[in-house]
């Protein structure tokens, strides 16, 4: 392998390690802080990953995300911000946006259920649905995780199968609704954390899903209907396979 080939190699490997790494955080900062899969964040992470990747960082933005390292920072504007109501507001799960019917809804919940599943990622109940954009980035980040081992043993088959996995969720999903809901929060909130976390999501998912050839059709913040009933709840539990020994 010549030289070039490396080069291109070893920064693919290094986008992909980023990539996980920024997913991974944004997913832990847009948790409930009250729920029971609260995380907590590491601003530097944020803040080098985002570097690494290119997008660069207000001050604004940066000192939101240094802030919201204080769980209870996090809990109040949490509290504020989505209140208790799914469909008021800023609701942070996706069948929430561009869905008028529950059966709509139930079927794009379980067609985020089947990408996840596809990659031995498991739902349960209790937790968030798996419409939550802490569920989708979390799932994000470990197709980079999954990508970035495989350019690291030089597998080309099983980091193409990370790559279009990544493609078709931004193109169906999360590159669909996060700008949404970044502009929602945006609008309602726009010094807190949550403008903040999500705000970096929606650029995250643009840069790439482009990187990936994907132009997902954009919902707006105009694109939100309330649905009458509540569906059938999914939660989700991630992991990568134990013997996944990421390179860092």
């Amino acid at each position: 392998m010549d030289a070039a080939v490396l080069t291109r190699s070893g920064d693919a490997l290094d986008r992909a390690l980023a990539r996980a790494d920024l997913y991974r955080e944004l997913a832990a900062g847009l948790r409930d802080p009250d729920g029971p899969q609260a995380a907590g964040i590491e601003p530097e992470v944020v803040v080098e990953a985002a570097e690494a990747l290119g997008l660069a960082l207000s001050l604004t933005t940066g000192s939101a995300i240094r802030g919201a390292a204080d769980p209870a920072v996090r809990a109040h504007q949490h509290r504020e911000l989505f209140g208790h109501v799914v469909a008021q507001g800023c609701p942070p799960y996706e069948t929430e946006y561009g869905r008028r019917h529950v059966f709509g809804q139930a079927q794009e919940l379980a067609d985020i259920a089947a990408f996840y599943n596809a990659f031995g990622l498991t739902t349960s109940a209790g937790g968030e649905r798996v419409d939550h954009v802490s569920a989708e980035l979390e799932f994000l980040a470990v197709l980079a995780l999954k990508e970035a081992l495989a350019l690291a043993r030089e597998e080309a088959d099983p980091a193409e199968r990370a790559r279009s996995g990544a493609a078709g969720f931004l193109r169906d999903h999360a590159g669909r609704w996060i700008p949404a809901l970044a502009a929602l929060i945006e609008q309602r909130a726009p010094e807190g954390a949550y403008a903040a976390f999500t705000g970096l999501a929606a650029a995250l998912v643009e840069v790439h899903g482009r990187e990936l050839g994907v132009e997902p059709e954009a919902l707006g913040p105009g694109d939100l209907r309330p649905i009458l009933e509540e569906p059938d709840g999914f939660a989700f539990e991630c992991g990568v396979d134990a013997d996944d020994d990421i390179p860092r």
